[in-house]
């Protein structure tokens, strides 16, 4: 019974190690192997602003961003917009899908992610 117990203690401090390991390879945008440059990072800034700022913006309008100089290139769609609780105070949050495709693969990455207005005015992922 005590070497089922050290086996099931090893495999499950096996898996998370292995999990940590693959965490620590993805970043928000993909594999940290696959980087978006300071211009991709600034084309999607650039791409996502309306989506963030204009009210009068359509849910599921799409807007696109590349860099020829990195190759890389992708889409941000707006999912949904809604409020989030926060200390007292109502943020106004959006859901957007950002889409990339890195040049050195072939396959896209895609994520969503819940962005809300701070009180300073900037747009944080919630």
């Amino acid at each position: 019974m005590r070497t089922l117990s050290k086996i099931l203690l090893l495999a499950g401090f096996m898996a998370i190690i292995s999990t940590a390991c693959f965490a620590q390879q993805m970043g928000v945008f993909g594999p940290s192997g696959m980087p978006l440059t300071k211009q991709d990072l600034a084309a999607m800034a650039a791409a996502s602003g309306p989506l963030l700022n204009d009210d009068t913006v359509p849910l599921d309008t799409i807007r696109s961003w590349s860099n020829e100089k990195s190759g890389n290139h992708g889409t941000i769609k707006l999912v949904k917009r809604f409020e989030h609780s926060y200390e007292g105070a109502q943020l106004p949050c959006r859901k957007l899908l950002y889409r990339t495709e890195f040049k050195m693969n072939s396959q896209p990455y895609s994520i969503v992610l819940n962005r809300c207005k701070t009180a300073d005015g900037t747009w944080k992922i919630l």
